[in-house]
């Protein structure tokens, strides 16, 4: 077992999601022992005064459960994460959002394994291939959609110009390798080396989640390994993150951490999922 002091599990608690989210994770957290000494560090983000955590310190205490508080007006999940990393001196950080559900014992003990090996610098639970640039080629035919009318066209092709022109400096195209922003684990020093710059809004987050100037390709650029673990604790690199069975594909068998796109897929219909799936990893299931 490793010092309480080594590894920070941060959950980062959208206040205006409500705390429905809230106990499903310390639902999860309490049903599925971690495997790993540690210290719960919570991050209640969108905080306007402190009567707001009332409810949610109760939670806690009736679980009793020992978390460090954390708490921001406002920001993005990223910003979130590094305002986290910045204030616990822990060598390891694990992150969730917060949709994030526990799903297998032992989990902790799973990623620490695999972070420890100094040839690795980030390890997540869900990876895909997707790209925002391609997906905007793939979801929208460029052909003219009489039915929908000129508004609608006028703005697609307005969008296909911006994409063209502008995120494709941003974004690969498909395949555009990279983990998710939720259920990571990583150093916490490498981690606050990256050069977030300012994450005002959720396209910024999505350049920083899959961007050619994002996480994944930070620790790429390193030389360091990016990895996609399942819940059984088996690691794929980049060129097998689709054999992971974690994300956009078949029934997410392998799944160690679900999160709000993890059950989108879920609970889609047969012709979603399959879009899905193709989006992802660029295949029909």
């Amino acid at each position: 077992m490793t010092d309480t002091k080594k590894i920070s599990i941060v959950y980062l608690m959208w206040l205006p999601y409500g705390i429905g989210h809230f106990n499903s994770f310390i639902g999860s957290y309490i049903q599925y022992p971690a495997g790993e000494d540690h210290q719960l560090v919570i991050c209640f983000n969108g905080l306007e005064n402190d009567d707001q955590l009332t409810e949610y310190l109760q939670v806690l205490k009736k679980h009793d459960i020992t978390a460090s508080i954390l708490k921001m007006r406002g920001g993005q999940d990223i910003e979130a994460y590094q305002f986290a990393a910045r204030n616990v001196d822990t060598e390891y950080l694990v992150f969730f959002n917060t949709f994030s559900i526990l799903q297998t014992e032992h989990w902790l003990e799973k990623y620490f394994k695999v972070i420890t090996d100094p040839s690795v610098g980030l390890v997540s639970a869900t990876a895909s291939y997707q790209s925002n640039y391609s997906t905007v080629f793939q979801t929208h035919p460029f052909k003219w959609e009489t039915e929908k009318g000129f508004s609608y066209n006028f703005k697609k092709y307005k969008l296909f110009l911006k994409t063209f022109f502008y995120w494709r400096f941003l974004f690969k195209p498909y395949p555009n390798p990279h983990v998710r922003t939720t259920g990571f684990m990583v150093r916490r020093e490498e981690f606050l080396g990256i050069n977030t710059g300012k994450i005002n809004n959720k396209f910024k987050a999505y350049q920083f989640e899959s961007g050619r100037k994002g996480m994944t390709n930070y620790y790429l650029k390193k030389g360091l390994k990016v990895l996609v673990m399942d819940k059984y604790g088996k690691t794929y690199r980049l060129d097998e993150f689709k054999n992971s069975g974690t994300f956009w594909i078949g029934e997410q068998e392998n799944l160690l951490v679900s999160d709000n796109q993890t059950r989108i897929y879920r609970d889609a219909d047969k012709d979603y999922r399959k879009l899905l799936t193709k989006l992802a990893w660029g295949i029909n299931e």
